[in-house]
């Protein structure tokens, strides 16, 4: 029994461990991590984050950060690497994180091949065409995004937003640097973006853990319930030869009542505006976070001839 015991406790700490970053930077108004035992070095532009928090993230337009991190995963040890990243330029190549030599199998790190089109490249790169993980994927300016690599044995395997987009398998890495760069790919800069919460692990989360950590971090914003909008019917009278006619019960007065204020209702997803209506159902919407806006329009005023 107590054999048992002391087997199930063993086992409850290496998954709780294996949940556990060892480096992990969440920007909140400081390039330091969250140990405060090291540091980006650069100069910071701290920009809202995706929950929309002032000085939430950092933005790097052509610049890069780079901090001196002695535990990073070496080798062909097992890590796993998550960040949030919002792109604000996606016709050029966006090197998002990288460590290691510029040699074969030495490095470690990802970058979004800019594109013209709404696809785009992604790779996690080990520093040669063959060891490389290339994916193609849907991209948007202005959209956070959060992007986890996982390595274990001789498996890579790229997740966007909890979900896994490419894995394979029979590659050895052989990371050798204690350096990482974000906005660089070895001493090269290129970046249009915002980072926010990077995590560092030293053993390579399962894709129940990569979900589970995107679904924890993605941002929510509670949308209120649909406001009361008031019902209006009427009946048919005649007044000095004008009719005004009987409305269905339950119609919903908008632009068509001369005498009212219309509500122009926005919806906007990641920042892009997906709907507009006066009578929009908010029970229609799919499953996700979304921003309203609602704002009056003018009212018509019509004059007898």
């Amino acid at each position: 029994m107590k054999k048992f015991l002391l087997t199930f406790l063993f086992v409850s700490y290496l998954n709780i461990n294996a949940q556990t970053p060892i480096q992990e930077f969440s920007f909140n108004g400081t390039l330091n991590n969250t140990a405060n035992t090291t540091s980006f070095m650069g100069i910071d532009n701290f920009v809202a984050d995706r929950a929309r928090d002032v000085k939430g993230a950092q933005r790097l337009t052509n610049k890069a950060l780079e901090a001196v991190i002695d535990n990073l995963p070496q080798g062909k040890s097992a890590r796993t690497i998550s960040i949030w990243i919002k792109f604000n330029d996606i016709s050029n190549a966006n090197y998002i994180w990288g460590y290691g030599n510029a040699y074969n199998a030495q490095y470690c790190g990802l970058l979004q091949q800019g594109t013209a089109s709404s696809n785009s490249d992604l790779s996690l790169a080990a520093w040669g065409a063959s060891n490389d993980v290339i994916v193609s994927t849907p991209l948007e300016k202005y959209v956070w995004y959060n992007y986890t690599i996982t390595y274990e044995g001789t498996t890579s395997r790229i997740y966007r937003d909890g979900k896994l987009l490419k894995y394979l398998e029979g590659m050895t890495r052989s990371t050798k640097g204690n350096i990482f760069r974000l906005g660089e790919i070895n001493t090269t800069i290129g970046i249009n973006a915002d980072v926010d919460d990077l995590k560092i692990y030293d053993v390579a989360l399962t894709p129940e853990q990569v979900s589970e950590l995107y679904e924890k971090e993605k941002p929510v914003v509670v949308i209120a319930s649909e406001p009361a909008l008031e019902m209006k019917t009427s009946k048919t009278v005649a007044s000095k030869g004008k009719t005004s006619g009987k409305l269905a019960g339950g119609t919903i007065i908008t632009s068509s009542d001369v005498n009212g204020t219309t509500k122009n209702i926005e919806v906007y997803s990641q920042g892009q505006k997906i709907v507009g209506s006066n009578a929009m159902n908010i029970n229609d919407l799919p499953e996700g976070t979304y921003l309203l806006k609602v704002t009056s329009a003018p009212s018509k005023k019509i004059t007898s001839k």
